[in-house]
């Protein structure tokens, strides 16, 4: 880990803080589904038009093939439990549960990929900063009448354990062999027909429901959130550590809160600037320098 990827990361992860804002403002009178296959649809034009311009490859066979199936349809299962598992919980339990995806790569990193064995003072770190996402949500947390999230919390954990399982797979199976435009193409190719397909399914919203607001969200979206941050996170998977990258999106609620802050002028309390310090000494603990035998 060094510089260029922590700022990266804390740039990655603002667009990524940003854009929670905007999926719950495009879900409010768009079907979810809908959304997501929109937005994949004008990412995959955009991939599209970046390729042909840059010579890329778009067509792949045999092996890169088999491995680009196989992560196109995990991207589109995790979409599917994320937008679905949020319609059924509170935004404060989606940005705890989605946090729990470090721990997935972490804890498959340290077997599956040689040299990112976790040590006990990593796991610690991984601990403190997920407590601090925790703390930063408590009023939320502990509100009462929250019986019927637990559906919702399933889901958006089975999809945080699913962005995970991808992100080991394409670091596993694919960064090395694929130029961090590929790694993106293939899953948006991929992922873009299986969203629209479930998008055709009975939707709790009609399309008349869309504003011409929520269709330039969803453009924003698809450029500036899939086809640029989603593929800078793929060119950074291909050098970095996966565990140590992964680590970084517990910033993601961070600058969702701190957005809100500025932005809707939200009250900072002692409780969120005593989450963003353990954020902060997780982040440290997991990504510092080990020391040379």
């Amino acid at each position: 880990v060094d510089a260029s990827l922590v700022a990266w990361m804390g740039f990655l992860s603002g667009l990524w803080g940003l854009n929670a804002i905007t999926i719950k403002a495009v879900t409010t009178g768009m079907a979810p589904m809908l959304a997501a296959g929109l937005r994949g649809a004008v990412a995959l034009a955009c991939l599209l038009a970046w390729g042909a311009w840059r010579g890329e490859r778009l067509l792949f066979r045999g092996r890169l093939a088999a491995h680009g199936l196989a992560a196109g349809l995990l991207f589109a299962f995790e979409f599917f439990l994320f937008y679905t598992g949020a319609r059924l919980t509170s935004g404060g339990h989606v940005a705890i549960y989605i946090n729990v995806a470090p721990f997935f790569v972490a804890a498959g990193a340290h077997f599956l990929l040689p040299g990112e064995r976790m040590t006990g003072l990593r796991w610690l770190g991984l601990l403190g900063a997920f407590a601090g996402i925790v703390l930063l949500f408590s009023d939320d947390l502990l509100l009462r009448g929250q019986s019927a999230y637990w559906r919702g919390d399933l889901l958006v954990i089975a999809g945080a354990a699913v962005w995970g399982f991808t992100t080991l797979y394409l670091k596993r199976f694919m960064a090395q062999a694929m130029s961090g435009f590929e790694l993106l193409y293939v899953q948006i190719l991929v992922s873009t027909p299986i969203l629209l397909a479930l998008a055709l399914l009975p939707q709790p919203e009609a399309l008349e429901a869309v504003t011409p607001w929520m269709a330039t969200l969803v453009v924003f979206q698809a450029t500036v959130i899939v086809f640029f941050s989603y593929l800078a996170w793929m060119n950074l998977l291909r050098v970095y550590p996966a565990s140590a990258m992964q680590s970084f999106t517990f910033l993601t609620p961070v600058w969702g809160v701190a957005l809100g802050a500025l932005v809707l002028g939200e009250p900072v309390t002692w409780a969120t600037v005593a989450a963003i310090a353990l954020v902060g000494l997780g982040l440290y603990l997991v990504n510092r320098p080990r020391r040379a035998r």
